[in-house]
């Protein structure tokens, strides 16, 4: 039986509540087992048109475990999908505010500008590349609103993939003629480097992934528009993020991001 309106109501404005207040709650999956992914995505549509009705606005999406590592650390078969809000955007020039959040990591990802709509089960890699304005460096700050990262599917996309923000680098580069897989990035944290990684830890290719979101959309009528910004999911491995830190990525052909916390 699909989940009552009521349930996914108050499940989304538990998370809600719980970002607003830095006070993560329990595993929703403890109290309520029997939740389906399309449960959970019920849940996240719940809690999106809550936040809209609240004065937020969607500006695009986001793909989440979108490797093989990050699927076992949560117990996944396959990627996951949330929306971008307006307001999630941080600049490099101002700083992050850490106390605003509850135990947020960063990760590096590649973003691109969607020029003209994907709809439909059956895009590629080259629609994907086609319909591309532009491709940008970017960090994205995730931050589940659950205890203790005790997350798995039901926490993940109930809680619109962990949404939090997001930096986008100051170069836009055309998709055309760029190798998104051989694409490196190298991570600094605080002057040091920690990770290093190449486009293809990204489903093989990050446009892949945008081809996967949009075909994924299409199962529940939605679809990429023109204008949309859209998060491919991460290249590096999750860090957790102190107040005071700084973080710079370096990708190759692509430029550099670059984001600070207080």
């Amino acid at each position: 039986m699909p989940i009552s309106h009521e349930l996914a109501a108050e499940l989304a404005a538990a998370f809600i509540t719980a970002e607003q207040r830095c006070e993560p709650i329990e595993p929703i999956r403890l109290r309520h087992p029997d939740l389906t992914e399309a449960d959970v995505y019920q849940v996240q549509k719940t809690l999106v048109e809550q936040k809209v009705q609240g004065g937020e606005r969607v500006i695009g999406w986001k793909a989440g475990a979108t490797n093989a590592a990050a699927q076992a650390n949560m117990g996944l078969d396959g990627p996951t999908f949330g929306h971008l809000f307006a307001s999630g955007q941080v600049s490099e020039t101002e700083p992050c505010e850490r106390a605003a959040l509850i135990h947020p990591r960063i990760e590096c990802e590649v973003a691109f500008r969607i020029g003209r709509d994907l709809a439909g089960t059956n895009v590629t890699v080259d629609d994907v590349m086609a319909a591309t304005e532009a491709i940008l460096p970017a960090f994205e700050i995730v931050d589940p609103r659950t205890q203790g990262w005790q997350v798995g599917l039901c926490e993940m996309v109930a809680d619109n993939v962990f949404a939090a923000r997001y930096v986008l680098g100051q170069e836009y580069r055309p998709a055309i003629g760029l190798d998104l897989p051989s694409v490196t990035v190298v991570l600094h944290k605080n002057g040091e480097q920690v990770a290093s990684a190449t486009g293809a830890n990204v489903l093989g290719n990050p446009a892949q992934a945008v081809a996967w979101l949009a075909n994924k959309l299409a199962e529940y009528q939605l679809q990429i528009k023109a204008g949309d910004l859209v998060l491919a999911g991460s290249l590096t491995p999750l860090h957790p993020i102190s107040a005071g830190d700084r973080f710079e990525a370096i990708f190759s052909d692509l430029g550099s991001v670059r984001v600070r916390f207080e």
